[in-house]
């Protein structure tokens, strides 16, 4: 029972996944918020968000920066049919995109992006550093990543946060970004980390 109901919020998918979503919304706002923070947004952006879930960081974008331009991956189609629901009111014609698929294997156009974000996802990737790679390929040179996490296990505390940290930090160095940053927040139910990182603007 433990594993299916950690396989339907890393995957969520048909009824289960549809109620996991909204419970994704409502526990993660403060979470989404503390990233977008850190995005440093301005009109006429071009986002992407890994793993936008049911939609809710997108939607908040959009109510402060009318003129983002943002597409959003995710694994799940059930996750794509909540998010569109949530924001097609809001947005205007063709200014969201959103796309179902894995960061390791859905190919991304080159230097397309102003600011990438992923929350809460980094560590259910496949295989983190190829997925580092592809955002570091589809990054503008001088663009900007938010990798924002919070451990949800059992027995998550502040030292399992901290961990995350390190080996996100790790994994960015390895893609090769720079201008790196790391924050701690106290944000219910534990600690969480704010990663920051830029790609270089020459190479």
């Amino acid at each position: 029972m433990l594993s299916t109901i950690s396989k339907t919020f890393s995957r969520p998918k048909g009824w289960l996944g549809s109620i996991a979503g909204f419970i994704m919304a409502n526990e993660n706002k403060a979470l989404n918020q503390w990233a977008i923070q850190h995005l440093d947004l301005s009109d006429g952006e071009n986002i992407l968000e890994i793993g936008y879930g049911p939609g809710y960081s997108i939607k908040h974008m959009l109510k402060h920066y009318e003129d983002l331009h943002i597409d959003g991956l995710d694994a799940s189609s059930t996750m794509q049919e909540q998010a569109k629901s949530r924001v097609n009111k809001r947005s205007k014609d063709k200014q969201v995109r959103l796309y179902v698929g894995k960061i390791e294997k859905t190919r991304l156009p080159g230097e397309q992006y102003d600011k990438v974000l992923p929350v809460n996802n980094f560590t259910i990737w496949d295989d983190p550093k190829t997925g580092l790679l592809n955002l570091y390929h589809t990054l503008k040179p001088g663009g900007k990543l938010v990798i924002v996490m919070q451990p949800r296990e059992k027995g998550a505390d502040a030292s399992r946060t901290k961990e995350m940290g390190d080996t996100i930090l790790n994994d960015l160095q390895f893609a090769g970004f720079d201008h790196f940053s790391v924050e701690y927040e106290e944000i219910r139910p534990t600690l969480a980390v704010c990663v920051t990182a830029k790609k270089p603007r020459s190479e």
